[in-house]
């Protein structure tokens, strides 16, 4: 390894050097100037005077050698990175840095007193304290993906020990792969679909007339206060005249429901904003979960922020949410970027405008996720400005969960966080089998055509990767279950269980390794839909589709079951059992006309025909 060149300071020229706007390399605390939406300020400094085991300070005098060292390091990240790594920025640096201040106290805690002491041994003995130390919830250890942060700081100060040989430590994992491996790099948990239907669905419902509602009574509470305020009156007295002006507000009772969305009538400025809080929680998550962007880069939103483009062959325009992706991009103001924005995000926006509006004017801001530190309404004191993260989880959690009644999973309420969004709406985009979406099949519809069409630009990559993941995996599954299948009905079905090339391999257990070589060796393509599997060939596609798969204008039941591209399983059966069921209870209506009447018997028929393939299917194979 030949020693890098971009990075030659001497100790003695490092003094001066500018680490930030506000910090040099000297100070005790380096203040960075990243900026991040979301984030504290305090986020982005490093404090090097943080306490060891011995109550001594690592500012202390005794440890100028060794802090050099670490500082040399860290800044060394971002300068001349290790080969294979990219020049960090300055969250990764934070992050490092968190890391390397628990292995010094680690280490001076253990009698260590530099770098150099890391020998192999020293580095197990790190790792093993590290696995023993407990997770962030109670009772739960701590996460593999935790453990392989602590490990890749080991490694990378072992490779920039032949650049510095200041911070040079033994080989961790000498010959052998560091261990805890992150295959699955960003994969957080998504939101389970018994979960993300109804906390969508509540949210697409608050963001409608109950926004409505809430707004209006927030203008005539704010109106009420600001002209008492106006009249000398003090914030207590003036609360008081608010809370008895909008003492008649009655709520709206929304279409096909029995009583007003919410009781009235409201008793306190208190009451009102947390009612008002409840519909900004609303909005976050259409936002976060229609469209997929990080917390930064919904909290980062501006006033204006949704543009309208023509589709690339001009038959449709998009509405597009533009804001910047700060996460990835190397400078400290983000990257432009735009997002799909259906229907309810556009919504949402609105919402937003209008809900914020006087915290905007009174900061002078443009920022669309405004919020205020106080309960009540805006005074003249009014401390305003973004949320932080954590305050985001907790207000979903504590607050917004109870307030539509989100139901538990598995037995437990489900955690939510800001990354559940992001994550589920790629699951959501890359679903073909969306039944369990219900009223949010349209809206995923909507993106998934605008993200296809030519004249979509998008630079969020990462997003890209986690939708293909989801496919992926979804395609996996539906063709091991194609493959293993007791019984197959459609055209394509009776083809499949035909076909020794398809199904013969699947008899000596290897089903996965099949499922693998089928993915990665063959053009065979497996299009899901609610209603069966499509083996999707473009020269028998009824639907006429294209070389990018099935046409979703064109891709009905009926037109499914003309198609030599068809197969069902019997995870289908309640869709055409359900199908069935719906056209016979329309048979029973008296006043049906004749072609409504031709037609729901033909579905019937096709139903039949469906559901008697899967039964003939089962007695055949348990016959043999």
């Amino acid at each position: 390894m030949t020693a890098s060149t971009a990075f030659p300071l001497p100790a003695e020229a490092r003094a001066p050097l500018r680490i930030s706007t506000r910090s040099v390399w000297l100070d005790q605390v380096w203040h960075l100037d990243g900026r991040r939406p979301g984030s504290n300020r305090a986020d982005f400094s490093l404090d090097w005077s943080f306490v060891l085991a011995d109550d001594s300070r690592f500012s202390d005098p005794r440890w100028a050698d060794w802090r050099e060292a670490a500082k040399l390091f860290l800044w060394s990240l971002k300068l001349d990175p290790p080969p294979g790594y990219r020049n960090a920025h300055e969250m990764t640096i934070v992050s490092v840095f968190n890391r390397l201040r628990m292995l010094i106290r680690w280490m001076a805690a253990q009698g260590y007193r530099c770098f150099a002491d890391l020998d192999r041994d020293a580095c197990d003995r790190f790792m093993t304290a590290m696995a023993q130390r407990p997770g962030r919830k109670p009772g739960k250890p701590l996460k593999s993906t935790t453990l392989q942060n602590h490990a890749n700081l080991l490694t990378r100060l072992y490779l920039q020990g032949a650049k510095f040989p200041e911070v040079a430590i033994a080989d961790p994992f000498p010959g052998i792969a560091p261990p805890f491996v992150r295959r699955d790099r960003g994969w957080l948990p998504y939101t389970p679909d018994a979960i993300a239907v109804p906390l969508v669905s509540a949210a697409l419902r608050l963001i409608g007339t109950p926004a409505d509602d809430v707004i209006a009574l927030q203008a005539q509470a704010q109106s009420v206060y600001d002209h008492a305020l106006a009249n000398g009156i003090s914030q207590t007295k003036a609360g008081f005249i608010v809370t008895d002006a909008i003492a008649p507000f009655t709520f709206a009772t929304l279409p096909g429901e029995e009583a007003a969305w919410h009781e009235a009538p409201v008793t306190s400025t208190k009451q009102l904003r947390y009612v008002a809080d409840r519909i900004y929680d609303a909005c976050f998550v259409v936002v976060s979960y229609l469209v997929g962007a990080r917390i930064s880069e919904i909290l980062g939103l501006q006033v204006g922020c949704i543009q309208q483009h023509p589709a690339g062959d001009g038959s449709e325009s998009f509405a597009y949410l533009v804001g910047r992706i700060y996460k990835t991009a190397r400078g400290i103001d983000g990257e432009a970027h735009r997002w799909v924005a259906p229907a309810p995000v556009e919504r949402a926006v609105v919402v937003m405008e209008r809900l914020t509006a006087r915290l905007r004017a009174q900061s002078g801001r443009d920022d669309l996720f405004l919020a205020m530190a106080s309960n009540g309404l805006v005074g003249p004191a009014a401390r305003i400005d973004l949320p932080v993260g954590s305050t985001i989880i907790r207000r979903l959690n504590d607050l917004f969960a109870p307030f539509i009644g989100l139901p538990d999973h598995e037995g437990e309420p489900w955690h939510l966080n800001t990354h559940q969004g992001r994550k589920t709406f790629a699951r959501f985009v890359g679903k073909r089998d969306r039944t369990g979406l219900h009223a949010l099949q349209a809206h995923f519809g909507h993106v998934t055509r605008a993200m296809t069409d030519r004249g979509y630009v998008g630079t969020d990559f990462a997003l890209d990767d986690l939708i293909d993941r989801h496919t992926q995996e979804e395609t996996c599954a539906a063709l091991e279950e194609v493959l293993t299948a007791t019984a197959l009905a459609g055209k394509g079905g009776r083809m499949i269980a035909a076909r020794s090339q398809f199904r013969g391999r699947t008899r000596d257990g290897d089903v996965q390794a099949y499922v693998r070589f089928l993915m990665e060796e063959t053009d065979l393509r497996l299009g899901v839909c609610d209603w069966g599997y499509c083996v999707y060939r473009v020269e028998t596609a009824a639907c006429f589709g294209d070389e990018r798969g099935p046409n979703p204008v064109l891709r009905t039941e009926s037109t499914c079951l003309t198609c030599a591209n068809f197969a069902v399983t019997a995870r289908h059966r309640p869709v055409w059992q359900a199908r069935r069921d719906r056209n016979a209870d329309l048979l029973g209506h008296p006043d049906l006309d004749p072609v409504s009447r031709q037609l729901a018997e033909t579905r019937i028929a096709e139903c039949d025909r469906i559901l008697g393939e899967l039964d003939h299917g089962k007695d055949a194979r348990h016959d043999a």
